[in-house]
C-alpha cells in the first residue's frame, strides 16, 4: 500500500507525459481533377464514357481514381486521410466515391445552386475513422451564405469547411478546401481573407482547433493569394513546412495536358502555425505525384500530398 502511494504520482506523471507526447498521423491530399469538359483541347481525354472501364486508354477516370485511392490508403493504420478536390462536377463526384469505395463519404455542394449544379470543392473522408462534427459551405463574396460572386470573380467561388473528430484519439481539427478565381486578383486576395475569417468563426464556436487547408489558389508562391495568406501568419505552406522531406515533382503542380507547357505551383496544402509560434504539425513527407500515367494525362494538375504528425 505504501509503495502504491509512493509511486502512483510518478506513474501518473509518466502517463501524462506519454499522453502529451502522442501524435496522430494525418495524410492531407489536394487534387484539381479537371472538370468533365464537353470540349477538350489537345492531349485531354474524356473523363469517362461507355466501355472506358474496359478500354481505359479512352478516358481519365480510372487512372485518376486509382492514383487517388492508392495515395489515400497509404496512411498508417492508426492515422487518417482527408482529401480536398477541386473542379468536381456532380457526376464526377459520384464516380470518385464509387471508385474509392463505400467507406468514403463527402461534404460539399455545387457552387452554382448550393446543391448539385456547378463545380464542387468537396472534402472526402472516412466516417469510420473521422467523425464529422460540423460542415458548411461559404461563397467567397460579400454574400457568403448564398450562391454569389464577388470582387470581380469570373465565376462563383466557394470554400468547404468541416470539423472532424479522430475517433480513435478524440483529436479534433478543421479542414477547409477551396478553388480561387483564375481571373480576378482582387477576388483571390479577398477570398483568402474570407476563408481565414470563416475558419476563425468556426474556432470561435468549437475552440482553437488545428487547421489544414487545401486548394487550387491560381497563384504561384509569392503571388497575390499565396502571399496574402502567408502574410497573415495564420497558416504555413506545407511545401516550406516539409522542406527536408519533399519528394516527387518539386515546384510544379499545374502542367496542362501536353508535355512542354509552362508549369507552376498553384496547388497548396496549408497547416496551422507560422515561424513565430510552435508548430502543431510536424511534416514527415511532402509529395507531388506525376499526372502522366501510362502515357495519359489524368488531369492538368498534379496531386499534392503531405503527411504530418498532429500533436494531441
Amino acid at each position: 500500500m505504501k509503495l502504491s502511494l509512493l509511486f502512483s504520482p510518478l506513474l501518473l506523471a509518466a502517463n501524462i507525459a506519454a499522453q502529451t507526447s502522442q501524435t496522430v498521423p494525418l495524410r492531407v491530399i489536394s487534387f484539381n481533377i479537371r472538370y468533365d469538359a464537353s470540349s477538350r483541347g489537345d492531349g485531354e481525354k474524356r473523363w469517362d464514357e461507355r466501355d472506358c472501364n474496359v478500354n481505359t486508354d479512352r478516358c481519365r477516370r480510372y487512372r485518376l481514381t486509382e492514383q487517388l485511392k492508392t495515395t489515400a490508403e497509404g496512411i498508417a493504420s492508426e492515422g487518417a486521410a482527408v482529401i480536398g478536390l477541386q473542379e468536381v462536377l456532380n457526376r464526377q463526384l459520384e464516380d470518385v466515391l464509387e471508385d474509392l469505395g463505400s467507406q468514403w463519404k463527402h461534404v460539399g455542394v455545387g457552387r452554382d445552386d448550393g446543391k448539385k449544379k456547378g463545380e464542387f470543392s468537396p472534402i472526402l473522408y472516412r466516417p469510420d475513422v473521422l467523425e464529422l462534427v460540423h460542415s458548411e459551405v461559404k461563397w467567397l463574396s460579400p454574400e457568403p451564405d448564398k450562391p454569389s460572386t464577388g470582387w470581380g470573380a469570373k465565376t462563383r467561388r466557394i470554400v468547404t469547411l468541416a470539423v472532424f473528430n479522430h475517433i480513435a484519439t478524440g483529436y479534433q481539427f478543421i479542414h477547409a478546401n477551396t478553388h480561387l478565381d483564375n481571373v480576378s486578383s482582387e477576388s483571390r486576395v479577398n477570398g483568402v481573407r474570407a476563408i481565414v475569417d470563416h475558419i476563425k468563426a468556426i474556432q470561435g464556436r468549437y475552440g482553437p482547433l488545428d487547421v489544414s487547408l487545401t486548394g487550387d489558389f491560381n497563384s504561384a508562391p509569392g503571388g497575390d493569394a499565396s502571399k496574402s495568406l502567408a502574410d497573415t501568419g495564420f497558416l504555413t505552406d506545407s511545401y516550406n513546412l516539409a522542406s527536408a522531406v519533399r519528394v516527387g515533382y518539386l515546384g510544379n503542380t499545374y502542367t496542362g495536358f501536353q508535355s512542354g507547357q509552362a508549369t507552376s505551383r498553384i496547388d497548396y496544402i496549408w497547416f496551422s502555425g507560422s515561424g513565430t509560434q510552435e508548430q502543431p504539425f510536424t511534416a514527415t513527407r511532402y509529395e507531388i505525384l506525376d499526372n502522366l500515367v501510362d502515357g495519359i494525362f489524368i488531369s492538368d494538375h498534379r496531386l499534392v500530398m503531405c503527411d504530418v504528425e498532429a500533436k494531441l
